[in-house]
C-alpha cells in the first residue's frame, strides 16, 4: 500500500473517530482496519499517525482557529476538519513529508470527500498555516 492510500486512510479513521468519542482509539482503528487488507508494518503506521493527530488534536484545533478566523474548528464541516487536521500534523511534526507533499494529499482528500468548496477552503486555511 502506498503513502496516500495510507493517508487517506488515517484521514478516515481520524474523521469517523469524531463521530464516537466512547469508544477508546485502540479500539475503533482495531474495527476500522479489520476491513483493510495491509501488512502488519502499514497497519503500525497508521495506527500511529492517527494517534498522533490526535494527541494533537488541541495544538492543531488552535492553529486552525488563528488561521481561519470566520471558521473556527467547530463551524467548519467535519470532513475539512479532519483534513485539516491531518495537514497540520504533517507539515508541523512529520518531517518524512515534504509540506508541498501534505498540501497536495490534503486538497485531493478535500475534493474527494469534501464539498464544492471544500479544497478551495482547505487551500486557503493551510496556506496561512504554513506563511
Amino acid at each position: 500500500m502506498n503513502r496516500s492510500s495510507m493517508r487517506e486512510h488515517v484521514f478516515k479513521m481520524v474523521f469517523s473517530y469524531g463521530f464516537d468519542l466512547d469508544k477508546p482509539v485502540e479500539e475503533h482503528m482495531n474495527d476500522y482496519l479489520e476491513e483493510v487488507k495491509t501488512k502488519e508494518d502499514e497497519v503500525a503506521y497508521m495506527k500511529a499517525r492517527v494517534v498522533a493527530v490526535l494527541e494533537n488534536k488541541e495544538v492543531i484545533d488552535k492553529a486552525l482557529d488563528q488561521a481561519s478566523l470566520k471558521w473556527p474548528v467547530v463551524r467548519m464541516a467535519n470532513v475539512d476538519a479532519a483534513i485539516l487536521r491531518l495537514m497540520v500534523y504533517e507539515i508541523n511534526y512529520d518531517d518524512d513529508i515534504p509540506n508541498n507533499v501534505a498540501i497536495n494529499e490534503g486538497i485531493e482528500l478535500a475534493k474527494k470527500y469534501g464539498g464544492d468548496q471544500s479544497p478551495k477552503f482547505v487551500n486557503g486555511v493551510i496556506a496561512k498555516i504554513v506563511n
